[in-house]
């Protein structure tokens, strides 16, 4: 895709008709709009990813309430008066390349206010004509097909994210939250919708009931999709905090070493033992997990799993007698049904009182031989019933003797652990020490608490994650449950197979994808820090999807020892391979870019990403992010520049073609 054009019409602080001419060349991929805060930089920024998704543009949880208050603050108000304009609109004109053809598209989207009620109108136009192949009220997604909503988030974004990124650590869950979209799941999913609407359609008559529990399901996995996202927001904050709590520890620690004398290299030498111990804990914890997963507990009611035996025994002897009884019974009415029959009493010289008689007497054979009838408790097949008996069977004695050890064990190591807390909170202080023993105790306790809010949360994921895969399961299972007919159960069924098809073909997707992408970061980070070699391989956990970074002796180089500088390399070196690896050639769109940079890497950006990032590169900037130095040294790279200016006078922005500067250093407009 390609932008080329951009109208604001009584936008913001735009007022009639205000047009941004977005053209590059190949050899100058660079358009540079800067101006100072609150001249309209970001509502020139934020008006394309309005323009082109609406009320999408926003999360899922705004409300249209909230989208029309957004909305209607944004129609121009005319300086000293209560009044606004009848109507705002954005206007994108842009290119988009496909199978070797160049389209033409136009997007219009106008709002009025009438009577304090906003009114959307989108208008799509191709190659100057009415978008007439798509069917109008389908048009907001022809264009999020064109432009996929997730992955333009990796392209349209601000320096503050990048910011955030690197402070927070969190960009693991930047991937997670980028990777349905890099994989196009929402074509798989729009395609796993259809095969439901189809095997829906060949459900029986009680399709309603059917229906019914389907969409109870559908609604259990979007709380816990919700839930999940919940969760992992909060982990993300929880992390970020463990870490600068973390820092803080570090660096309170270092000062009580540098004054603590003596007492430092016992402080040392207790925390060196207390980690043994943390770590011993950790171990202990493990094994007691892995005992206690086996079949252990069973071992504590012995007199219960006994009793359970018998029963599975007894079940299985009923439900071998309620066999033997229905066979029973059917050959009775067989035999009964011929000897009522007359072809045979054929050649027989019986009376009818004899012939009575002896079929009484066969009957009553047949009444002697059947048993009070018993039920069965647990109405177990034999495949389960065989199943539990062996679990029962093999239940190992030494489970109780390994757990009583372990469990002394950890009650051994918790109690040294407590009594070195015991001596660091009782160790010599002195007037300086004391303050900063105190602070250090009690942020260590902070850290506990983190800790474990952290593995709740871990542990709530897992769980949710758990209940997805069942309630995804049932999804599947649910809808093979009746048909019309046997040729409709078979297309039913295939439609079934698909959909289990495309969770393998996604599992696929993803290991490619996440392979690509680290081999996009990798080039990323060599390229973007000034440190050469300083990374030469990258990892991404398939499950988690946290990187790991090695240098070149193959050693993991932690996050934590890079400069803050090039965490912030680092972070854009992520959303650059994001957007890479998605394989949409899309412009990159960069609100504030420099943000908080220092010298060494604003001069890796000027030089190695904006003019190389993508073939179309639009950067929204101030004069002290890019100063007249920076200016020049991009100046080869721009195709265009503009400046706006906020006229209090006017209460509009006024746009001028250029820099803040002229080609002679002089000042287009004032800052």
């Amino acid at each position: 895709m390609y932008l080329t054009k951009v109208t604001l019409k009584n936008y913001g602080v735009y007022r009639d008709k205000t047009e941004f001419d977005l053209t590059t060349t190949p050899d100058k991929p660079v358009i540079l709009i800067g101006g100072t805060n609150g001249a309209g930089k970001t509502t020139l920024f934020e008006s394309i990813l309005v323009g082109f998704f609406g009320a999408s543009f926003f999360n899922k949880k705004t409300t249209k309430k909230e989208y029309d208050k957004f909305l209607a603050n944004k129609i121009h108000r005319f300086l000293g008066t209560t009044a606004s304009a009848d109507s705002t609109s954005i206007i994108i004109d842009f290119k988009y390349f496909h199978n070797g053809d160049v389209d033409d598209y136009t997007v219009d989207r106008t709002w009025r206010n009438e009577d304090g009620r906003i009114i959307e109108e989108l208008k799509i136009k191709k190659d100057g004509k009415r978008l007439d192949s798509v069917e109008e009220s389908q048009w907001q997604s022809f264009i999020e097909e064109l432009i996929p909503r997730g992955i333009a988030k990796l392209f349209f974004f601000d320096g503050e994210k990048i910011v955030k990124m690197a402070e927070d650590e969190n960009e693991d869950i930047e991937i997670k939250s980028s990777f349905d979209s890099l994989l196009g799941l929402d074509i798989v999913e729009q395609l796993h919708s259809d095969l439901r609407v189809h095997i829906m359609r060949n459900m029986k008559d009680d399709a309603k009931s059917i229906q019914i529990q389907h969409d109870k399901h559908l609604e259990e996995r979007d709380t816990i999709l919700d839930d999940i996202s919940r969760y992992e927001e909060k982990l993300g904050s929880k992390n970020s905090e463990i870490h600068t709590l973390g820092n803080e520890i570090d660096g309170l620690e270092a000062q009580v070493s540098k004054i603590g004398g003596g007492f430092a290299s016992k402080r040392e030498e207790l925390k060196a033992k207390r980690a043994f111990l943390e770590m011993k804990i950790t171990s202990l914890e493990a094994d007691l997990k892995t005992v206690i997963a086996g079949p252990m507990p069973l071992c504590l009611i012995s007199k219960q799993v006994s009793s359970l035996k018998s029963q599975i025994q007894k079940d299985e002897q009923i439900l071998k007698r309620e066999i033997e009884t229905s066979i029973l019974n059917k050959k009775q009415s067989e035999l009964s049904a011929l000897l009522k029959s007359k072809n045979f009493w054929n050649g027989i010289d019986a009376n009818s009182q004899n012939k009575e008689k002896l079929i009484k007497n066969i009957s009553a054979l047949f009444l002697a031989d059947k048993k009070i009838k018993e039920s069965s408790m647990f109405n177990l097949s034999p495949l389960e019933s065989a199943n539990i008996l062996s679990i029962i069977d093999n239940l190992k004695s030494n489970h109780i003797d390994t757990l009583h050890k372990i469990s002394q064990e950890y009650s051994k190591v918790t109690d040294d652990l407590q009594k070195i807390d015991i001596a660091l909170v009782n160790a010599p202080n002195d007037d300086e020490l004391g303050p900063l023993i105190s602070k250090l105790n009690s942020l260590h306790e902070e850290q506990g608490i983190l800790k474990n809010e952290i593995e709740h949360l871990e542990r709530q994921i897992t769980t949710k994650n758990s209940y997805l895969k069942m309630i995804n399961v049932k999804l599947r299972n649910i809808l093979a449950d009746k048909y019309k007919d046997k040729n409709a159960g078979t297309q039913a069924e295939l439609a079934t197979k698909v959909q289990k098809v495309l969770d393998e073909y996604i599992e696929k997707l993803k290991v490619k994808k996440l392979e690509l992408l680290e081999t996009y970061l990798l080039e990323e980070i060599q390229r973007l820090m000034h440190k050469e070699n300083l990374i030469t391989k990258v990892m991404v956990d398939k499950k988690t999807f946290e990187i790991k970074l090695y240098d070149k002796d193959g050693n993991e180089s932690p996050k934590d020892l890079l400069s803050k500088g090039e965490k912030q390399m680092y972070a854009t070196a992520v959303l650059l391979a994001l957007a890479k690896t998605s394989g949409k050639p899309l412009p990159f769109m960069i609100d504030t870019p420099l943000a908080r940079l220092d010298v060494g890497h604003r001069d890796n950006l000027i030089e190695k990403f904006f003019p190389y990032a993508s073939h179309q590169v639009v950067i929204f900037s101030t004069d002290s992010e890019i100063d007249e130095k920076y200016y020049s040294r991009m100046k080869p790279h721009l195709s265009r520049s503009y400046a706006m200016e906020y006229l209090p006078g006017k209460g509009k922005t006024k746009q001028h073609s250029g820099y803040f500067w002229n080609d002679k250093g002089e000042k287009i407009i004032a800052v």
